[in-house]
């Protein structure tokens, strides 16, 4: 009987769970998708990933700052099982944007107060700035067929 010790089991928590046979969309370095064998996403996709990323903005706009986070959150829901790129596209814009609703409503309470005036007038620009231009780098990467890693997000989709 030979000893053979146990090869410890790698810890993918940092990753979100994902590992071998299951590798992290979110990945800068995301070529394609292992299920289809593709190399990478295809024009639909990228096209689907652009338009998420600037439903953001656009939706923010037409709702003044409120309803930003809802067009990623219906393409998460739709394309979620079905293309790895446009599910880390989707989660990515979702979590950032309901992030920067945060912000947002944080902003306006401290307008609200009075005292607060200029900290929810800095906190307000901070959002339009950030949601403008985090969103059109994120199309940019998006219609090469990169996954753009925004700044701050609270991990809410994955």
């Amino acid at each position: 009987m030979s000893y053979e010790p146990q090869q410890p089991r790698p810890d993918y928590r940092s990753n979100g769970g994902y590992g071998p046979g299951r590798p992290d969309p979110r990945s800068a370095q995301y070529q394609g998708d292992p299920r289809t064998g593709s190399s990478g996403p295809q024009d639909d996709e990228k096209t689907v990933a652009v338009l998420t990323h600037l439903s953001g903005p656009i939706a923010a706009i037409v709702s003044v700052g409120w309803l930003g986070f809802l067009g990623p959150l219906i393409v998460w829901f739709i394309y979620k099982d079905k293309s790895l790129f446009l599910r880390a596209a989707s989660a990515g814009a979702f979590n950032f944007n309901v992030t920067l609703w945060l912000l947002n409503v944080v902003g306006w309470i401290c307008i609200l107060t009075f005292i607060l005036i200029p900290v929810g007038i800095v906190l307000i620009a901070a959002y339009w700035i950030m949601l403008l231009v985090c969103h059109i780098m994120a199309a940019v990467k998006a219609s090469r067929g990169e996954v753009y890693r925004y700044p701050m997000q609270l991990p809410i989709l994955h």
